[in-house]
């Protein structure tokens, strides 16, 4: 696999982005780049992909991985209502802001995948950007929220969510701009057949950006919270899960394709783990923010208490 090159994932993945992009033009690669070539498109098809249905007249792609998404909104929205509930907690709009962000993830991701704008249309690039763009935000954003739990700034006054919206924004139109102008082949550098830029963005940032939250966190359970077992718990497995929705999409999709007749492929079993993977996530934020909780329960019957220190003193009386 040569670095920047989308081919020998784009043979085991459907991803959307792959038929918009072509294999890098070097020695190594041009052997097998007509084996994968989807000519109408000029893109690269993955070698095997979920059968589509019609209804009325219209074909719709990934049926079980779009259910799996709906759910997945359902999901989501039910962790929104319980992160607004909890008004005391650190960084609860940093966390709803993320949250917000994965919802219009999954639209895109359903946009896109059953078809509403399929491969070859002229909207087509446009979403698969914005579904880019919109994941970076989303990784950009929850390495936000994590960092507020250091109390470097005041988590969710103005300023901070300020900030956040503006970096987004930024980032989101960086990101935006390079996968047009890769997919449109409006730049000499960002085209069809030059896409280590949109490599990097699409994988390294977005990865570094997650691994720095890991750690973050990591240090938080450890230090600040001298070792909560259940938040390195829920930790682990949203980490676990994350890995497996990966491996599931990039690793072994054309084998669960193969294996099931091209009735799914490994899109579907990735949605679900991704879906644990935000049930994680949440939960593991709810487990370090449940001090707050605890005291703004507690000082709304006891007025008089003044700090945390003071409430658990009273407590454990």
């Amino acid at each position: 696999m040569v670095f920047g090159d989308f081919a020998s994932i784009c043979e085991k993945s459907p991803l959307p982005i792959c038929s918009l992009i072509r294999p890098l033009q070097t020695s190594s690669s041009s052997s097998s780049s007509s084996n994968i070539s989807n000519y109408p498109f000029n893109g690269i098809l993955p070698t095997c992909y979920a059968r589509s249905i019609n209804i009325a007249n219209t074909l719709i792609f990934e049926v079980g991985t779009a259910f799996i998404n709906i759910g997945n909104l359902i999901v989501l929205l039910m962790i929104i209502y319980n992160v607004r509930s909890r008004y005391t907690s650190v960084a609860r709009k940093e966390m709803l802001f993320f949250f917000w962000i994965s919802i219009s993830q999954t639209i895109a991701t359903l946009i896109i995948d059953t078809g509403v704008s399929p491969p070859g249309s002229s909207s087509y690039a446009y979403f698969v950007s914005f579904q880019i763009a919109n994941l970076a935000v989303s990784c950009w954003s929850l390495l936000f929220a994590g960092f507020s739990s250091f109390n470097f700034w005041d988590d969710g006054s103005f300023k901070a969510m300020l900030s956040l919206i503006i970096s987004s924004i930024f980032v989101f139109i960086v990101n935006y701009l390079i996968s047009i102008f890769t997919f449109k082949g409006w730049g000499s550098s960002l085209n069809h057949n030059h896409t280590t830029p949109l490599f990097v963005f699409y994988f390294v940032l977005n990865a570094i950006m997650l691994c720095i939250w890991l750690l973050s966190q990591i240090f938080i359970c450890c230090f600040t919270l001298v070792f909560n077992w259940w938040a390195l718990g829920a930790l682990f497995l949203s980490t676990l899960f994350f890995a497996a929705s990966q491996i599931l999409l990039y690793a072994v999709s054309d084998k669960i394709c193969n294996q099931l007749n091209h009735y799914v492929d490994g899109s579907l079993f990735s949605s679900i783990s991704m879906m644990a993977c935000y049930m994680m996530v949440y939960k593991y934020w709810d487990i370090i923010t449940f001090d707050d909780d605890e005291y703004y329960r507690f000082t709304e019957f006891v007025p008089a208490v003044s700090n945390k220190e003071e409430a658990k003193m009273l407590l454990q009386k």
